[in-house]
């Protein structure tokens, strides 16, 4: 009888427990994740974001309905991603999934896929084998926020190509965080922070990076600057204070052709001083490309924009010659007659290096297909132990190699083959750098005592922390043109006109410089995180599959029947002393 009421006791007990943990835990939340990336853990960015949301914010995902399996990996991926979204935000996001699909109206499927076109989202045309016979399949992989009425675009796939891979997918679950907090970020964003680009010194026309410029404009105020030896045009002097405020965030700088005048300098150097933030995108060296296409070479000459002494006080030296790698691009040119027809092949064109990021760690360029340059110039760091921070971000290849100028260009160059950059070949050359830190003005020492003193210009000879980004290649932001009739359209930035697609992820890259530069790093260091894709072993799987088998069927139940029989045990043995 003892026994009994002891048993009873602890059943009710327990009971007891669990419901009070279970009242108590409804109010508390928390997750364990236990995987080795934390793959299931937000930013501290992105809760603090989440945790500080003033309205409502809904969701509509379009990933929805019958899809492949690695699509369907991707929606759950976006509805567990969601979920913790809306566990942060205590509830404020709220989110569904829809499929434009479900209804059978072809007229209703044709105005929602419209509707989707019109608010930013895109399709991906799916080949996929059913039933012996290859068939397409239009999916939607983004969502669409809505915050206080305004609506935002997300894409979680951004590949038009019919086939995929794991990796493709992989790389999409990766950014699943960054495009989503990005996005939302823009949505709740009060004031845009101001982007200005360098105009006057024959830079590149905005058409050219109408691509680049499209994309900032997306979450940035962009403003086109022409300094004109205007003390006030980058920064204003404010009653009361001594130094000045700048009126932009950031200053992009975009293959200035021309001598850029020393008190344009200087108002860049104080913009630098008063905390601004600069992507400097410089060719030191000038090659007359239409010489180039007309007689098939040209010489590249040092080009004197004046920025060499500046950038070098500042801890990066640009160095005048031409990077060549084994690692490019492609060219198209004229073999020669093939019957009636002229036979044109692609060749190396070794003017053009790629920059592969595989092996670099920094979130501006983790997750990135390759970067290509043009005519591009290698970079030095110096005056090391200044307190500056300098991060390597593209590196040439180890089959690369650099000409001094004045070098000859010429297209001949295609002849050359690997064992011309196999020879004495090194570790590659730095072609783009982050600095930060505190920079010290490079006209400290340079301008009269009188002008350092002047209340108005408001002077400083060190700078408040700050970064800037510089790159050995103007074109690295250059978009294509094609002939219209209205005159030239842009391409895309990174495409290619022989694969006809976008290839390389200019575009990204530079965009990842800017969101860094703007203090946006919550969002770039998102893309830092590696999810890595552990794929099964076929060859593993196929020699051992019997014994995988036996481990997934007979194992548990040869468990099972073993916790069986010893429970028996125990209860006989525990009731038979009674």
């Amino acid at each position: 009888m003892n026994l009994k009421k002891n048993d009873l006791f602890q059943f009710g007990t327990i009971t007891l427990i669990t419901l009070a943990l279970g009242y108590v835990l409804q109010f508390a939340f928390f997750k364990w994740d236990l995987t080795e990336e934390k793959r299931h853990t937000l930013t501290e960015a992105t809760k603090q974001m989440l945790g500080g949301l003033e309205d409502k914010v809904f969701v509509r995902c379009y990933l929805h309905g019958e899809f492949p399996a690695n699509f369907k990996r991707l929606e759950n991926s976006v509805r567990e991603k969601l979920e913790e979204f809306e566990d942060y935000s205590d509830g404020k996001v709220q989110f569904e999934f829809i499929d434009p699909y479900a209804n059978n109206d072809k007229k209703r499927i044709a105005d929602q896929e419209k509707a989707l076109d019109e608010k930013g989202l895109k399709f991906t045309r799916l080949s996929i084998k059913q039933n012996g016979s290859q068939q397409f399949k239009l999916i939607w992989p983004g969502c669409i926020i809505e915050y206080r009425g305004k609506e935002t675009a997300v894409q979680f796939f951004k590949s038009e190509s019919p086939t995929f891979t794991d990796e493709m997918i992989n790389a999409s679950v990766n950014n699943l965080e960054y495009e989503l907090a990005s996005r939302l970020r823009l949505a709740i964003r009060k004031e845009k922070p101001a982007v200005a680009i360098l105009e006057g010194h024959k830079e590149l026309q905005p058409i050219q990076m109408n691509d680049f410029l499209s994309a900032v404009n997306e979450n940035y105020d962009i403003d086109f600057v022409e300094l004109k030896e205007q003390i006030n045009s980058l920064s204003d002097k404010l009653e009361g204070f001594e130094g000045r405020k700048n009126k932009y965030n950031a200053l992009v700088v975009a293959k200035p052709d021309s001598a850029i005048s020393e008190k344009d300098r200087v108002i860049i150097d104080q913009f630098i001083m008063n905390g601004g933030k600069v992507l400097w995108m410089v060719d030191p060296v000038k090659t007359d490309l239409d010489s180039l296409r007309t007689r098939q070479e040209t010489m590249a000459m040092s080009n004197e924009n004046g920025l060499y002494e500046q950038l070098f006080e500042y801890g990066v030296r640009l160095n005048r010659n031409i990077v060549i790698d084994f690692q490019c691009a492609p060219i198209a040119f004229d073999a020669g007659p093939k019957g009636n027809q002229r036979d044109i092949q692609l060749f190396n064109w070794y003017y053009a290096p790629l920059m592969f990021t595989q092996d670099m760690t920094h979130p501006i360029v983790s997750h990135l297909d390759p970067i290509k340059l043009e005519f591009a110039s290698s970079l030095d760091t110096v005056n090391a132990g200044k307190g500056i921070k300098k991060t390597p971000l593209l590196r040439s290849s180890i089959l690369s190699k650099s000409w001094n100028t004045p070098v000859r260009i010429n297209t001949s160059i295609v002849s050359l083959d690997q064992n011309y950059f196999e020879a004495n070949k090194g570790t590659g050359m730095l072609m783009a750098v982050l600095m930060e830190g505190e920079f010290p003005s490079a006209y400290y020492d340079k301008l009269p005592n009188a002008i350092r003193s002047d209340k108005n210009i408001g002077f400083k000879g060190k700078s408040s922390p700050t970064a800037m980004i510089v790159i050995g290649d103007g074109d690295v932001v250059r978009n294509g043109l094609i002939p219209s009739q209205t005159g030239y359209s842009p391409l895309p930035l990174g495409y290619d006109r022989y694969g006809k697609d976008v290839l390389y992820d200019n575009k990204e890259f530079l965009l990842n410089c800017i969101n860094y530069l703007l203090d946006d790093q919550s969002l770039i260091s998102v893309r830092s995180r590696t999810i890595k894709l552990r794929k099964l072993d076929t060859k593993k799987i196929n020699h051992s599959k019997v014994g995988i088998q036996m481990a997934n069927t007979a194992l548990p139940l040869s468990m099972v029947l073993v916790l069986g029989v010893g429970q028996f045990i125990v209860r006989k043995r525990r009731w038979s002393k009674k």
